[in-house]
């Protein structure tokens, strides 16, 4: 029985992903440069030094990962304060589901803090997760399983009673390392990955029933 479900963000609750690959498109272009699927897809869940070591390495650039990352935060940061946030199909019903069934949520993401919390205000939906904790608050990104440990902990609760949402390998990957139940929502980037560690692969959030959280 599923006592306790914690949320990746980028992907999986707002459609940020596409500004995100925007960003490092626009960096690539400036440098003749060509951002492709594979890349995009090795980046995800990962923190942004991490994300952009990956960038830096394939596209073979002179930059440091801390420039690229600083030089795509500024581009990202402006599209989302100008374009707004966009929940992922089925994140409210989700969230009434659980809230019905009285299971405690959190967010446990490798984004910045001050992004988490900037698009949490605009959903009007930052108070209702009882633990969120960002990639400003971890050594160690996914796939290493320390965010959702550290989450884990802090919601008291067992591994093996946690439900964790991802859309990105790397958060896959870590979720069960940590010991907890993952399900994998496949978004426009993934949908032709395997995620084979997964517990269970659905197209979206609507499709996570409470005959799922109660049989997981």
């Amino acid at each position: 029985m599923i006592k306790a479900v914690i949320f990746d963000m980028d992907g999986l609750m707002v459609d940020t992903e596409p500004l995100y690959s925007r960003a490092v498109i626009e960096i690539a272009k400036k440098k003749d440069k060509e951002f492709t699927l594979e890349i995009k897809q090795k980046m995800m869940g990962r923190l942004g030094i991490e994300s952009m070591q990956i960038f830096k390495e394939h596209l073979n650039l002179p930059e440091s990962p801390k420039e690229l990352l600083e030089e795509r935060a500024k581009i990202y940061d402006n599209f989302l304060r100008k374009e707004g946030v966009k929940p992922m199909e089925g994140l409210f019903e989700l969230l009434a589901l659980l809230d019905s069934l009285n299971i405690p949520y959190a967010i446990a993401s490798s984004s910045r803090r001050i992004w988490i919390d900037f698009i949490l205000e605009n959903l009007n939906i930052k108070n209702r997760f009882v633990s969120i904790i960002s990639g400003d608050e971890i050594e160690k990104g996914k796939p290493d399983p320390e965010i959702y440990i550290k989450t884990i902990q802090k919601m008291d609760v067992l591994p093996e009673n946690t439900l964790v949402l991802e859309d990105a390998p790397a958060g896959v990957i870590s979720a069960k390392n940590a010991g907890c139940k993952c399900i994998a929502v496949r978004n426009e980037y993934t949908s032709d990955l395997e995620f084979k560690e997964a517990d269970l692969i659905v197209l979206s959030l609507l499709e996570i029933t409470e005959d799922i959280l109660q049989t997981l």
